[in-house]
């Protein structure tokens, strides 16, 4: 079965289609998007079946090709489309996932395509593991906008910003949002029944609602002080290409905080991330990138660059920590406001989990558009919204506390301790068990939740098994991949 001709075929009606059927022949009035990120535009697309008008309220202009922008400064490093991210995705817009493929993203088989060195070790290149998709944040961002803004009930107000919330007559809920034009620094208010932040990790919602009287959420997070430096190469040609697709060596915390990210994008590219972590900040220069490379667990990601031809110049990029706004838990929520992606959730890139965090919540969101009930819709979209994030929280910010010392890390609960020693066996036990490898995949992939790892069949193989000694260098190659076994597995991974 081809992949690209199954991808772009006849669509099930999912939940995308479920809410446009549900939208009454009178909708609601008009509804503000802060932000044009993946979170704002999926956002969009989900509210445009239910309002008669969806404003999108976004910073900066908006390039006519994709392209880089100021406000998603993290789009010039490593991202991936998750397995369920890429389900949710196709499930929005179907077809997406066909179109992203004609533009030139590259299909993955993960593990049988990757040199994967975990904490645990290197592990076996099992075939066929987990269908994913790999392109340049610019490119998928670039993709979903034309989709979404193809909907004549969506519009943007370019290079403007929100500089308010506009409270209710009432004073319970948000009525809209006041807007400065940044080029004419003009001010007008924008009415509204429902407001949604997406505005990112840099949100002003907290700021907002306490100038109008209401509670600052709060806000728990972890100092992880990641930061990034990337660069394009060329990819080299068939004949050239070697035996993988993509690495990626994970850090070993606490002793080692490297670690490194190789990936095939559109344009013929490889898209080549460097990080440290907890300060470990690698260097711009040309001679300090190539050194960090060499100092990684494994040099074979300094090996595949060393020759290669740069393509750009080299970006850095800090992320200071994880951060969760805990707005569920405030006992007053204005109606007609809710805010949602990584300005409630924002967590470290390593885990590559934001885009597909994005497209989970606008499904979540678009449920609770087509339900019927007597709540307040605001309050309903914050608490899904905190749901979506929950699971790649949990996974995110516990990885994260093994950077910090013993006396930065506070009390831990008992069985986060207990948690985090066995999810240590799990991944000694991933490396050479295709069972356990699979399961923890699903897992990363946020297909599964993290105590899906407490399931027999893997608490067997991974505390009672007699486990083989990890590889001491990257595994060959499995066997050569047939024409149709990555397709089996975005079949069985849901990507039709």
């Amino acid at each position: 079965m081809n992949l690209r001709m199954n991808l772009r075929g006849p669509q099930p009606q999912g939940p995308a289609a479920t809410a446009r059927a549900a939208a009454t022949a009178a909708p609601r009035g008009r509804a503000v998007v802060v932000g044009a990120g993946m979170a704002g535009l999926l956002a969009a697309h989900v509210l445009a079946p239910h309002y008669g008008s969806v404003t999108v309220v976004e910073r900066d202009r908006l390039p006519p090709t994709p392209q880089f922008r100021k406000g998603v400064p993290q789009s010039r490093h490593t991202h991936l489309l998750l397995g369920r991210g890429l389900e949710s995705l196709e499930t929005l817009l179907p077809g997406i996932v066909g179109e992203l493929l004609e533009r030139g993203a590259v299909p993955l088989d993960w593990p049988g395509d990757a040199l994967w060195l975990t904490p645990a070790g290197w592990s076996s290149r099992f075939r066929p593991g987990m269908s994913i998709v790999s392109a340049s944040r610019d490119l998928v961002e670039w993709s979903v906008r034309q989709r979404v803004l193809s909907h004549p009930g969506i519009e943007v107000l370019q290079a403007t910003e929100v500089t308010a919330l506009i409270p209710s007559s009432n004073g319970k809920g948000v009525a809209g949002v006041r807007v400065r034009d940044r080029d004419e620094q003009q001010e007008q208010d924008i009415p509204a029944d429902l407001v949604l932040d997406t505005s990112g990790r840099g949100s002003k919602a907290s700021r907002w609602l306490s100038e109008l009287g209401w509670q600052p959420a709060q806000e728990p997070s972890v100092p992880t002080k990641v930061s990034y430096v990337s660069r394009w190469y060329q990819r080299p040609d068939e004949a050239h290409a070697p035996d993988w697709s993509l690495i990626l060596l994970q850090t070993q915390p606490p002793e080692h905080t490297r670690s490194g990210m190789l990936l095939p994008v559109d344009g013929g590219r490889w898209m080549v991330s460097l990080v440290g972590v907890g300060g470990d900040d690698p260097p711009t220069s040309e001679e300090g990138f190539l050194e960090f490379a060499r100092s990684l667990r494994d040099p074979v990601l300094y090996e595949a660059i060393r020759e290669a031809k740069p393509l750009s110049p080299i970006h850095s990029f800090r992320v200071p920590d994880s951060r969760r706004r805990r707005y569920e838990r405030e006992r007053r929520w204005p109606e007609g406001f809710a805010v949602i992606g990584d300005a409630l959730c924002s967590l470290n890139p390593m885990y590559a989990q934001g885009m597909s965090v994005a497209a989970v919540t606008a499904l979540a969101v678009g449920e609770e558009l087509s339900r019927r009930s007597s709540r307040p819709l605001g309050r309903r979209i914050q608490r899904r919204a905190a749901r979506s994030g929950a699971d790649p929280w949990l996974i995110a910010s516990g990885e994260d506390l093994r950077y910090l010392p013993p006396h930065q890390q506070g009390r831990r609960p008992l069985h986060a301790s207990i948690m985090q020693a066995y999810f240590d066996r799990v991944l000694r036990a991933a490396g050479t068990d295709a069972t356990v490898n699979a399961a923890l995949l699903k897992v990363l992939n946020l297909q599964s939740g993290p105590y899906s790892m407490l399931r027999p069949a893997v608490l067997r193989r991974s505390l009672l098994k007699r486990q083989a000694p990890a590889e001491t260098r990257p595994p060959q190659a499995g066997p050569a991949r047939s024409p149709g076994s990555i397709h089996a597995s975005a079949e069985r991974t849901g990507v039709q």
